[in-house]
Parts: C-alpha cells; sequence; structure tokens
C-alpha cells in the first residue's frame, strides 16, 4: 500500500481527486440523438495509490546516493513541467522563468490561482525538496561521523527514512500533475 500524503488526507477525506464537469456535446450531423450529460473524471484512493507506485518502481534497489540522484532529477522534471504549465496556461515568457528555483514556481503558481488541491501537496514538496537538496547529506555525514562503526550493518537511518517518504510524496504529485495535464484539468 501506498502512502497517501497527510496533507491530502486531511483536506480530503474521500481520497477523490475530482476535475470540473465537461458537458457532452450531441451529434447534429448524425440522426441519432446524443443525450447532453455530465461526466466528472475522478481519481480514486486506489487510483492514485496505483499511479504513485508505478513512479516508485524506478527507486527499487537503489543505494541512498541514488535515491537521492534520482529524488532530485524527478523534482527538477517536476520543476521544468510546472514552468511550462505557467508559459501555456498563464502566457509567461520562458526566458524569464528559466532560473527560477521550485519556490519561486510554486509562488507564480500560487498568485495565478492554480487549483488550490494541488497548490497544497506542491508547497509540501518545495519544502522537502529544499531540505533534500540542502541538508540530508550533510546530517547523514554528521550521523555516520559521529556514531562511525557503532552503526549496525543494513541500518536504516532517519535520513534513509526521511527520502523515502519524501520520494513518495514527489511521485505522488507528478502522477497528479501528469493526471490534471492530460485531463486538462487545471481550472
Amino acid at each position: 500500500m501506498v502512502f497517501i500524503h497527510p496533507n491530502w488526507q486531511a483536506k480530503h477525506n474521500e481520497f477523490s481527486y475530482k476535475l470540473g464537469v465537461i458537458e457532452s456535446k450531441t451529434d447534429k450531423q448524425s440522426n441519432c440523438q446524443m443525450k447532453s450529460k455530465k461526466e466528472e473524471s475522478t481519481l480514486s484512493k486506489e487510483d492514485i495509490s496505483k499511479g504513485t507506485s508505478k513512479g516508485i518502481e524506478k527507486y527499487k534497489n537503489l543505494s541512498f546516493m541514488e535515491r537521492y540522484a534520482m529524488y532530485m532529477g524527478v523534482a527538477q522534471i517536476l520543476e521544468l513541467g510546472l514552468k511550462y504549465l505557467l508559459v501555456d496556461k498563464f502566457e509567461y515568457d520562458i526566458d524569464k522563468t528559466e532560473k527560477w528555483t521550485m519556490g519561486k514556481t510554486y509562488r507564480e503558481l500560487e498568485k495565478n490561482k492554480l487549483r488550490p488541491d494541488f497548490l497544497h501537496i506542491l508547497k509540501n514538496t518545495v519544502d522537502n525538496r529544499n531540505y533534500i537538496a540542502h541538508e540530508i547529506l550533510a546530517n547523514k555525514l554528521l550521523f555516520h561521523e559521529i556514531l562511525g562503526d557503532k552503526i549496525p550493518d543494513n541500518h536504516y537511518d532517519k535520513e534513509s527514512r526521511r527520502l523515502d517518504k519524501f520520494i513518495i510524496e514527489l511521485e505522488q504529485l507528478v502522477f497528479l500533475f501528469e493526471w490534471t495535464n492530460s485531463n486538462n484539468g487545471w481550472n
């Protein structure tokens, strides 16, 4: 079972991720009448879990440093996708966004009132990414320097647990980003 982000759970007890209501059009060229019906695209807890699990597969059997590198790469790809969302949806100049951090990109999406449910999860991922980028390696090194050879073999330390938790949250956000993009659900 995949962890569902705690902020997601707190705000959405039913774990559904909904898109806007879409009216289907009637086919005027054919003689058959189609009723105009309203459809709503949603993701269930199981859909999110399955999509997140698929994203997590690439981290299996990787060392701590390899998982760290993979996390940072995926975060950069997400950051680029978010910048292109600003360009496509809000007509930003791509050259202007080139040197922006994920935090700056988040603030611009927030200014433009992107989906608040998505922004809520993105904010946590921005904080996680900053911790991973600036602190996790130093903390892990310090831990190993202090304890040295007293650390048992295959010890699952706090920083490894934290990285694994953040990987799950990042992959969940990537899945939601891709799903919302492909279903045109940013409104």
